[in-house]
């Protein structure tokens, strides 16, 4: 899973060992023990603990006016959502429960909720992502609910047009071990009225993202990586070979890898012609469905905008992309780079407008200041902390 990683400690593990260390205990002491450590952090690095100055951002999107930019900023101990205001440049903060991890917040279209996975944090310190959850709160923080059950790693959560469902990927299956900790992704939905979740997709993704309802709120795309299962039937190698009807369905523009629509729980012919040599990736949906940006996975970190007579038109590109988003309205395309900065880029015409950076970058990125030196865009650097909490 490619936007998630394990929370670490700095010191080689050290506060690892000792959260491991009082998970041997037992009873009052546990509890005490627990409870004066989390209470230590929070007074001593507040909102935000640090324990060093590396961090990392990920996790993309607009709000619903396009005036902000949500998304995930971790550093060794916290994370956290934050809203940052293109204009004004104020930075505010969306506070999680210490024993959780709050990730992926999107807001509704109307911008009065936000939606947001909830990761619980083991005494370790690891995530928990097979009790992963979506919630639910007003913008204000106001109302909080979780919406889904169950096990699994449940992630990108994005609302319907009306507000009623919203639609997320799911991981079956979590590995205990290697780089993808998780794995066998299709597309859920929850209805927020009557709590029902339904599996929308049975195919089984190596990975899935880039989810997003047309504007009818039944028709559906969503980015998907190496299905494994189609119609019951193991497609890999070494588990029953390929079925021929993917064949047949891919030349009814119905194939199932790459970016892939439905309606419901049935496959759909694509409206788009991408090309014959084009594999299209990350695909991103104004809010009335006009425009569409999407990535080549031949050409890493670009980004096209779609046209129907197949001349699509370079937007942006960030090199090693670990996140991008869409504002509702279609007019501003944003990026996340070697999730230390994010890029953002006018549509109509393809012009970079804005680079932002998190204060780690001038450390981490190499030349930073020959590579900055006259740049002609107007970069910024993120503040240090939020001035605002918003729950």
């Amino acid at each position: 899973m490619r936007c998630i990683c394990k929370i670490n400690f700095r010191g080689g593990g050290g506060m690892k060992k000792i959260f491991a260390k009082i998970s041997s205990m037992n009873g009052v002491y546990k509890a005490f023990l627990v409870y004066f450590l989390i209470l230590l952090l929070a007074l001593t690095y507040k909102c935000f603990p640090i324990f060093d100055q590396s961090e990392t951002i990920n996790n993309l999107s607009f709000s619903h006016d396009g005036k902000k930019i949500v998304f995930d900023r971790c550093r060794n101990v916290g994370c956290q959502i934050q809203v940052y205001d293109l204009a004004t440049g104020e930075l505010a903060a969306y506070k999680s429960p210490l024993t959780k991890r709050w990730t992926m917040g999107k807001y509704s279209y109307d911008g009065k909720k936000i939606t947001f996975s909830i990761i619980p944090i083991k005494i370790t310190g690891d995530l928990n992502l097979n009790k992963m959850q979506i919630a639910v709160m007003d913008a204000d923080g106001k109302n909080f609910k979780k919406v889904t059950t169950g096990p699994g790693a449940k992630l990108y959560p994005t609302f319907s047009h009306n507000g009623k469902k919203i639609l997320y990927a799911r991981a079956a299956r979590i590995r205990e071990k290697g780089k993808t900790p998780a794995a066998d992704y299709d597309a859920w939905e929850v209805d927020l009225t009557t709590g029902k979740q339904t599996q929308l997709s049975h195919f089984e993704y190596f990975y899935m993202g880039y989810l997003s309802y047309f504007p009818d709120d039944e028709r559906f795309m969503y980015y998907g990586e190496l299905p494994s299962i189609f119609e019951g039937e193991r497609l890999s190698a070494g588990g029953g070979g390929y079925n021929p009807r993917l064949i047949e369905l891919a030349k009814r523009g119905m194939g199932i890898h790459a970016v892939v629509e439905m309606k419901g729980k049935d496959l759909i012919p694509t409206m788009y012609n991408f090309g014959d040599k084009v594999v299209p990736e990350k695909p991103l949906l104004s809010k009335d469905g006009s425009v569409l940006i999407f990535g080549k996975a031949a050409e890493a970190g670009t980004f096209y905008l779609y046209s129907s007579d197949g001349n699509h038109r370079l937007v942006g590109s960030g090199g090693s992309v670990d996140s991008a988003a869409i504002s509702p309205d279609g007019t501003l395309l944003g990026m996340i780079s070697v999730k230390l900065g994010i890029h953002i880029f006018s549509v109509p015409d393809g012009q970079r407008q804005k680079d932002l950076y998190v204060p780690y970058a001038k450390k981490k990125i190499v030349n930073w200041k020959e590579s900055h030196k006259g740049n002609k865009y107007l970069y910024k650097m993120i503040p240090e902390k939020p001035s605002r909490i918003l729950n």
